[in-house]
């Protein structure tokens, strides 16, 4: 046996130690690894034998990464990057990159799609793979490279870049400002006019517009931004949009923007998170970089100032 192969952790092993850190269920890495329950459990503690490190920890009854473990884990995901990422010299062709990204549904809708064409001309190299998440519900996508998130940027062990944040304005179709206008004061915002998303409160265009009003009590309510901009458009209220999410509507005139003095910057914007070892990946750090300049405009009225990336926080 070489002096390296008497080092080297048994390849299995690995395999189950970063699919149980990823997943949080023995049960969803057996059937990941289509192995059983109690084989993922024999292989962690044959890993932790060998390492001589606590790998796992219960806290208030669930188990999850010892900081030991979570420092080992670093390092394994960076070794199996590497491994599958691998391309035979011998191989006749360029390989291909598959990128994994995850995202709002609104954000994968308005922002990823009208620039397909785009990433396929910066990058024709990759193959790109669109998951759906739901942002502050907990509906999570399968493992990505690239997790896009709504929110306000405190995700502990991750790269971070904060890829679109505009100001909000508030909005309703043009037919609705007939029927219940003219809204020419704050006084006639009654509100039953206004729509609500749990996600973009209101709070903040009121304190832009110098009003101590608290959250409407719309008859409709809605979790993504997304709806809550195609509610206003069809008829039903005014809600709040960030106008690069909105832009196919204000350009149509489906949506028209009332109180164009008034700008707020909301609470949440939207950000590009990965693991520190896959930001490592030129593939990864290009794309992300790419994206976010391509949808900052410094000359834009609605564009709030781009941020750093922040590095990985510690967990």
């Amino acid at each position: 046996m070489s002096v390296i192969s008497s080092r080297l952790p048994p390849i299995h092993c690995l395999l189950a130690f970063e699919a149980r850190a990823r997943l949080k269920s023995g049960v969803l890495v057996a059937q990941e690894l289509s192995i059983t329950p109690s084989a993922v459990s024999h292989r962690i503690r044959q890993l932790e034998a060998f390492t001589g490190v606590k790998l796992f920890t219960k806290i208030n009854g669930n188990v999850v990464l010892s900081p030991e473990g979570q420092s080992y884990l670093e390092t394994v995901r960076g070794a199996l990057y590497a491994l599958s990422y691998f391309s035979p010299a011998e191989a006749k062709e360029k390989r291909r990159l598959k990128l994994r990204v995850s995202s709002p549904p609104t954000f994968a809708a308005r922002v990823l799609m009208p620039r397909l064409e785009k990433i396929q001309t910066q990058f024709p190299e990759l193959d790109l793979d669109v998951q759906l998440s739901v942002p502050l519900v907990g509906t999570r996508a399968e493992p990505a490279d690239i997790d896009f998130r709504f929110g306000d940027g405190q995700y502990p062990g991750r790269i971070v870049v904060k890829v679109l944040d505009e100001k909000v304005v508030a909005v309703c179709h043009p037919t609705y400002t007939e029927r219940n206008g003219p809204f020419k004061k704050y006084t006639d915002l009654k509100p039953e006019y206004l729509l609500r998303c749990s996600i973009e409160p209101w709070r903040p265009w009121f304190q832009a517009a110098g009003l101590d009003w608290s959250e409407p009590r719309s008859r409709y309510s809605f979790s993504d931004v997304g709806l809550f901009a195609d509610a206003a458009a069809h008829h039903a209220g005014i809600a709040l949009v960030r106008p690069t999410l909105a832009r196919e509507y204000l350009e149509d005139g489906r949506l028209a923007i009332l109180f164009p003095s008034i700008m707020a910057t909301p609470y949440y914007a939207y950000y590009a998170t990965c693991e520190p070892e896959v930001h490592q990946r030129n593939e990864v750090a290009r794309f992300i970089e790419w994206l976010a300049s391509d949808l900052y405009d410094p000359a834009g009225r609605y564009q709030l100032p781009r941020q750093p990336i922040r590095k990985a926080l510690m967990r």
